[in-house]
């Protein structure tokens, strides 16, 4: 059996990556019925609080399958962030990453902070060889606090998500140890390249 991931505290300038407590209860539900959240995510819908009360009560624990912390600016929650290692042969050398804003705190650049935490974690700590991100096609947003984190550009792939049941297009990057950890590109051009994805995707979310 695979050893749980502990949830460690993790502090930057601006943001504090902790476990989930019960407190974190109404800022949950909040996001979880936001509509770009459900737009984007996979959360159920309709979403319920006895359902944010189960979800908080599984992620506040250690798991093999993930780490996920809760993202504290100013002592409010302000989002997720989770770590999830691809199951494999030997030891799991690599994983991905995802997150979700609560909806007042968009724009605020606290996801970014966040991410950049998460990556030291991965390639420090946890000694991972490559952390992966994906999006539907068309989540501009989810992707900028990557881009600011050194992630290429993303790769459109066709049917690569499954989003309530419909595969949708999907956009896929890989950062690496060695690869830098700002941007490779400005944002207009990545926006641009973005945008013929979107413009061009069969599935796009």
């Amino acid at each position: 059996m695979a050893t749980a991931l502990e949830i460690p505290v993790l502090t930057g300038p601006r943001v504090t990556l902790r476990p989930h407590t019960l407190d974190d209860l109404g800022p949950v539900l909040e996001r979880c019925l936001d509509p770009e959240s459900v737009r984007w995510t996979t959360v159920p819908s309709p979403y319920t609080e006895d359902m944010a009360r189960d979800y908080l009560a599984r992620i506040s624990q250690p798991s093999p399958d993930q780490i996920s912390w809760a993202i504290e600016q100013d002592q409010d929650y302000v989002g997720s962030i989770d770590l999830r290692p691809v199951a494999g042969e030997g030891e799991r050398r690599c994983g991905d990453v995802g997150f979700v804003t609560h909806p007042q705190a968009r724009g605020r650049g606290v996801m970014t902070e966040a991410v950049a935490l998460v990556i030291d974690h991965a390639f420090g700590s946890l000694g991972w060889e490559l952390l992966v991100w994906q999006a539907n096609v068309g989540n501009v947003a989810s992707y900028k606090p990557m881009w600011r984190n050194g992630f290429p550009v993303p790769l459109a792939v066709p049917a690569l998500l499954d989003h309530r049941g419909t595969l949708l297009d999907g956009w896929h990057s890989v950062l690496e140890p060695d690869m830098p950890r700002h941007p490779r590109q400005t944002w207009d051009e990545a926006h641009a390249a973005l945008l013929q994805d979107m413009t061009t995707s069969r599935r796009p979310g």
